[in-house]
């Protein structure tokens, strides 16, 4: 994949300027940077859900989004939510839920699940669609400490399992390095890509 961006405004705000971003199969990329600074929006971009911009985007055919909030379909149960989207069998289904600790719990929907679940059941989702690249925007926040520890550790698993590259999107380093990524900072306004952010606020644990 690779993004060759010129300007992305909202009106006359200018939020993200001129950046390049290249991200190969099997490659793992972090996005930090404070809140409203433009990540959420240039993943948007990276994910062809925001055309509305200056420049050239080159995309992989396979891409699979994990969002802060699972999106999933609540008329349909957990095996639902994996068939229809990523347009595999049942059996399938059941092994990818097994996969992320939810065996047995297919014929359960999302409102019967904890919000931990959920978020795995989205993990699965996305990953049964074996994607070329997954780009997840925040997909630990709002989970508290142990749970987010789980579900990096999961990830991180079926990446190196799946060999599939990633877009992570996050305010905070520690989750970066779980995943094994690379770190860039986005900075600025309009926002830019300012190179790998520095070991003294890899230690802090901020990004402010």
């Amino acid at each position: 994949m690779r993004l060759e961006l010129e300007r992305r405004s909202f009106g006359e705000t200018g939020v993200l300027g001129r950046l390049v971003l290249e991200v190969a199969r099997g490659e793992r990329l972090a996005i930090l940077g404070p809140s409203g600074i433009g990540k959420s929006t240039l993943l948007r971009i990276l994910l062809g859900l925001d055309r509305d911009f200056e420049g050239r985007l080159d995309a992989p055919e396979r891409t699979a989004p994990v969002f802060q909030e699972p999106l999933l379909l609540p008329w349909r149960d957990a095996r639902a939510n994996l068939t229809i989207p990523a347009r595999i069998g049942a059996a399938e289904a059941d092994r990818w839920l097994a996969r992320v600790g939810l065996e047995g719990l297919g014929h359960r929907y999302p409102r019967q699940l904890s919000l931990g679940q959920q978020r795995r059941l989205a993990l699965a989702r996305a990953f049964a669609a074996r994607p070329d690249l997954l780009m997840m925007d925040e997909p630990y926040a709002s989970l508290d400490a142990a749970t987010a520890a789980r579900m990096l550790a999961l990830t991180e698993g079926m990446l190196s399992e799946t060999g599939a590259g990633l877009v992570l999107v996050t305010h905070d380093p520690r989750e970066a390095e779980a995943l094994k990524a690379r770190k860039l900072w986005l900075d600025g306004r309009p926002a830019r890509l300012a190179g790998a952010v520095t070991q003294a606020a890899d230690a802090t644990g901020s990004c402010g």
